[in-house]
């Protein structure tokens, strides 16, 4: 499992560049309803944080209703920036204290009245392919918009 901390490094660098490119946008671009499967660009971003930092709070063992930030959600690009970036600093440093037994503990969880379960370890690679789809949607909108992020693979 020594992947894991790499590959939320990886998922956090590329966050960056989409947040960089989306700084690029004019207001009613990145306000543009329809833009990405979620709406706009101001959505998915927003969307984007919101997962991240809910099933890194579900792995640590918080219930994120109880834990859910009062200044929720955020009204800008800048605001959703500056909590990102302390997200993205708590999400590396959560993958990196990970032991192997943590890391293949089984958790559990309802959604929409059914059960699931996941070791640890793959609820957290899918916060990374969580944000790989919408960060291909977005990386779209922004090639569209003039801003393209660049090439987002892995290697």
């Amino acid at each position: 499992m020594e992947f894991l901390p790499e590959l939320v490094r990886y998922h956090v660098g590329v966050n960056e560049r989409i947040l960089d490119g989306s700084a690029k946008l004019t207001e009613e671009e990145f306000r543009r309803a329809g833009t990405t499967d979620n709406g706009s660009a101001y959505e998915t971003l927003l969307h984007m944080v919101v997962v991240d930092w809910s099933w890194r709070e579900f792995c640590i063992g918080n219930d994120d209703d109880d834990t859910y930030p009062a200044n929720w959600p955020f009204p800008d690009l800048v605001t959703i920036r500056s909590f990102w970036d302390e997200e993205h600093a708590r999400l590396i440093a959560y993958a990196g204290s990970l032991d192997e037994c943590t890391m293949t503990e089984v958790l559990t969880w309802d959604s929409e009245g059914k059960p699931w379960s996941a070791p640890r370890w793959e609820v957290i690679v899918h916060i990374v392919n969580h944000g790989t789809q919408h960060r291909a949607e977005l990386a779209r909108y922004l090639t569209e918009c003039g801003h393209s992020p660049g090439d987002l693979d892995l290697i």
